[in-house]
Parts: structure tokens; C-alpha cells; sequence
């Protein structure tokens, strides 16, 4: 089903990481639960994939445990040069590796820095990690996927929009919409509309090395900002990849213009209850009819505080407009009537918005299947106060839209 895709995907994600890690049982075991949530082309290859892994763990295990082993020392030295073939590697930099995996998407750890680090500090760590696991100078096992959750690392802590997502729930900020396939937490550098191409960690270590790890500086690149969802650029040469990143910069702040404009009426459509409620006091104050203005907050001109008989609503009238209306029972139980009309309206809306915001809390904070679940946070989601659904039900009306 389509609502189990987000769940699907992050189980595959996890899986991925238990794969890197070389735990082919949970790999297989999640990659499983995966396919069952939301079967998709990607996880049914990365499960045949690790259960190919698994069979073949087992059954190199299962060999070497049958033949007898009279130089068990010799044994132990040379497997991890048959195991990654013609490359070498050191068991610190398999040490590195696994100690860089275990992070998960806790950035700041990947990184090895502190949330209150400076852009300077982000990128120089990025820099020297980035050397260290990049896959022509680490060939250990699982130094590909090190080298893209560094990068993935850098590009979260990087954004502001994206590092303030991250510092509030942890995690990746841009997997909770949905997200592709890749190391766990990694998305690369995801393409906007109007965007042709994205820019994989391959690129961002070009970025900063001109094409290659060695020499003094960085050629094409001499400082970058990064800024909301894109790239903000500082200063670029015009050739080379200096000159394609400006390019491509160019392309996606086009991109962002609809985002922001969205993003505008998202703004609008939340302060629209509000904006009726003041509207109507304006007006009500500009129009002249049969029926006395009133409002709900006070004012210069709405400056006499009443309540309706009923339900003690309170609300402010204009004393010389009003007092017609008050020598008339059926007038004034009819105006009343009107401002009980508006009031609910106006709660229903509210209540709406509060209670979506609970809901919302209390899905963060559950985790997925358990896993990551904040008792705490889920607690205070539970008792997220919901002042206008409160009211409603104080002044009798049921609330069933919701």
C-alpha cells in the first residue's frame, strides 16, 4: 500500500546499513519487511543481493570450519587481503570505517563535531574525512558508503533550513518526504524541479579539490555558502567545475522560486482564521446595516464588553450601535445568535490546526516500528494543548470534521 512506502523505505535503509557492516542476517531480515510494507525494483534487488551474501558467508564459514587449519596465524593475516583481492588495507582504516557507519544519520557525530560548530568547522572536517575514506586512497570494506554519509553529513549541516530539521528530530531531513535508494540517510544531493542533474559526493569532492586530492588550494572552487534547500555561491572562477557548479546554481535558484511561492501560501492558508476574525471586525465597524457590529477583540470603536446569555461568549460592541438592539429581546437573541455562529467557525478551524500539529508530534516521536521512539516527546504530543477543541466542547458543540 502506498501509506507504507515512507516505513518500506526506511526499513530499507537500515538494512543497508547492516549490509555495509557485514550483519547479512539483519540485512536480509529487514530487506524482507521492506519488500512486504511496499515491494519496489530497489528492494527486491538489494534483497537478493544480501541474501546472495548471506549464502555465501555461510557457506565460506562453513568450509573453513570443516578443513583443518595447522597455521591458523597465517590464516588470519592473509584474509584480509584475499577478501578485498589486489587491494590492501589496514585494520585501523577497517577500525574508521565501521566506527563511521555506526553513526548513523547522527551528522554531527559522522563528522566528529559538536552542534554548536561553525560553517568553518563543518568543512574542514569534511575536508580531512573526506581524503581519508575516499575510495581511491581506503579500500576497505564499506569506505564507498563511509565517503557518502560523510558527504551526506556535510550537505545537511551545510544547509541552515536542513541543520535546523536535523538539530529538532535528528535524522535526515529530507528521507521523512519520501526519499531514493542509497546508503542509509543519503539521498546525494537532491534534484529540485527545473534541476537536470544531481550532484553526487564524487562532484562535491571535486568541488573542493579541483579533481583530485593533491596540490595546494582548490581550483574552480573558492568558497561557497550554503543557503536553504541550494547553494548560494561566494566566489567561482569561471572555469572548469567552478564555472558548471555556478551554472547549475543559476538553474536551481529558478527552481526555488515556486517552492517559496508555496511555501507563501502554505503561511496564508494558517493565519486565515485570524485573518477572518480581524476582517469581520473591520468591516462590521465600515458597514452600516440593521444588525450592530461587534467583535472579538476590543477596540477604540468595539469598546462595551458583553457575553451571550447562553453560553457566555465574549465579545465587544459599539455602545451607541448597540443600544437598540439590547432593548430588543429578539434582536439581541438573534445577534447573539450571529456571534455564536462566528465564534465556532472560527474555533473549528483552529481546533483543526491544533489537533493536526498533536498528530504530527505524536508520529515523530513514535519512531518507526519502535525503533527511535522518545518517550518523552511522545508523552508531551499526547498532552499538545488543544485550547480551541476545549472550548468547543465547553460551549457544547461536537467537533466531528476532524
Amino acid at each position: 500500500m502506498e501509506i507504507n512506502k515512507d516505513e518500506a523505505q526506511r526499513c530499507l535503509s537500515i538494512a543497508k546499513n547492516h549490509y555495509g557492516l557485514k550483519n547479512y542476517a539483519s540485512a536480509v531480515k529487514l530487506a524482507k519487511k521492506s519488500v512486504s510494507l511496499y515491494a519496489t525494483d530497489d528492494n527486491k534487488a538489494f534483497l537478493a543481493k544480501a541474501e546472495a551474501a548471506l549464502a555465501n558467508d555461510q557457506s565460506s564459514s562453513t568450509s573453513a570450519s570443516s578443513s583443518s587449519s595447522p597455521a591458523p596465524a597465517a590464516s588470519s593475516s592473509s584474509s584480509s587481503s584475499t577478501a578485498a583481492g589486489d587491494k590492501k588495507y589496514t585494520e585501523a582504516q577497517v577500525k574508521a570505517v565501521k566506527t563511521i557507519l555506526a553513526c548513523g544519520t547522527d551528522y554531527y557525530k559522522v563528522l566528529s563535531l559538536e552542534k554548536k560548530c561553525t560553517e568553518v568547522e563543518i568543512k574542514k572536517s569534511y575536508r580531512k574525512l573526506a581524503l581519508q575514506f575516499h575510495p581511491d586512497k581506503n579500500s576497505a570494506p564499506g569506505a564507498d558508503e563511509a565517503f557518502k554519509l560523510i558527504s551526506k553529513a556535510f550537505t545537511v549541516l551545510s544547509d541552515p533550513q536542513k541543520r535546523a530539521v536535523h538539530d529538532a528530530g535528528g535524522g535526515d531531513p529530507e528521507q521523512r518526504g519520501g526519499g531514493g535508494g542509497g546508503f542509509p540517510g543519503f539521498h546525494g544531493f537532491q534534484a529540485h524541479p527545473g534541476f537536470e542533474q544531481e550532484i553526487s559526493p564524487e562532484d562535491l569532492f571535486n568541488m573542493f579539490f579541483g579533481g583530485g586530492a593533491a596540490g595546494n588550494g582548490f581550483p574552480g572552487f573558492s568558497s561557497a555558502t550554503f543557503v536553504g534547500p541550494g547553494f548560494r555561491t561566494h566566489t567561482f572562477q569561471t572555469g572548469g567545475a567552478g564555472h558548471r557548479f555556478q551554472q547549475q546554481q543559476h538553474a536551481r535558484a529558478s527552481a526555488q522560486q515556486p517552492a517559496r511561492n508555496n511555501s507563501g501560501w502554505a503561511i496564508l492558508l494558517q493565519l486565515l482564521p485570524l485573518l477572518i476574525l480581524f476582517g469581520y471586525s473591520i468591516l462590521s465597524g465600515l458597514m452600516s446595516d440593521t444588525s450592530p457590529p461587534f467583535a472579538f477583540q476590543p477596540s477604540n470603536v468595539y469598546s462595551q464588553s458583553r457575553k451571550t446569555q447562553e453560553h457566555h461568549i465574549p465579545y465587544y460592541v459599539n455602545p451607541s450601535n448597540f443600544r437598540h438592539t439590547e432593548q430588543s429581546k429578539s434582536k439581541l437573541s438573534q445577534f447573539e445568535h450571529q456571534v455564536f455562529m462566528d465564534y465556532t467557525r472560527v474555533l473549528q478551524q483552529s481546533c483543526q490546526e491544533q489537533r493536526k500539529e498533536r498528530q504530527s508530534r505524536i508520529r515523530a516521536a513514535s519512531g518507526v516500528f519502535g525503533i527511535g521512539r522518545d518517550e518523552q516527546k511522545y508523552k508531551d504530543a499526547l498532552n499538545w494543548p488543544t485550547e480551541s477543541c476545549d472550548e468547543l466542547a465547553r460551549i457544547g458543540v461536537k467537533n466531528n470534521r476532524f
